[in-house]
C-alpha cells in the first residue's frame, strides 16, 4: 500500500501541476498530507505565475521501503529522463528541460492517517548519487 500510495503521489502532481491551485489541493490531499501540501499547491502556484507545467513523467523506482508504526521512509531513484517543464499556455516542451539518462535520489516520508491511509508528509532530493534498484 505505501509503494502504491507513493507511485499514485508522482502521477497526481503531475495532473495537480496542471491545473488551477484550488483544483491541485483537491487532487493532492488523498496522497499529500500536512504542511507538505500547503507547500506544494504553493509551488504550483508559483508555477502557474510563470507560465509552466509540468512535461512528462517521473517514473518511480523504490529501492527501499521502512516502517515503523504510522510512519514509513521510502527511498526513490525515480528517472526523471522523460520530465520537464512545459509552457502552460502551449504545453510544448520548454528546451533545456529535460536531461537524457537522468535520475533523482528521493527520500519520502509517509504518515499514516486516522482513515488508515498513507500519505507523503515529506520529501526531500538527496546529493548522493543514486544507482536503480536491480530488476
Amino acid at each position: 500500500m505505501i509503494v502504491a500510495t507513493y507511485s499514485e503521489y508522482w502521477k497526481t502532481l503531475t495532473t495537480a501541476g496542471r491545473s488551477s491551485p484550488e483544483e491541485a489541493r483537491s487532487l493532492l490531499k488523498r496522497y499529500v498530507n500536512g504542511p507538505y501540501l500547503d507547500h506544494l499547491v504553493a509551488g504550483i502556484r508559483q508555477m502557474d505565475e510563470q507560465g509552466r507545467e509540468p512535461y512528462g513523467e517521473v517514473i518511480p523506482r523504490v529501492k527501499e521501503v521502512r516502517v515503523g508504526g504510522k510512519h514509513a521512509e521510502v527511498i526513490d531513484c525515480q528517472d526523471t529522463s522523460k520530465a520537464g517543464m512545459a509552457d502552460r499556455r502551449t504545453h510544448q516542451l520548454i528546451p533545456g528541460t529535460i536531461k537524457a539518462n537522468s535520475t533523482a535520489n528521493i527520500k519520502a516520508e509517509l504518515g499514516q492517517s486516522s482513515d488508515g491511509r498513507w500519505r507523503v508528509v515529506g520529501l526531500s532530493i538527496r546529493e548522493a548519487a543514486c544507482t536503480p534498484p536491480s530488476s
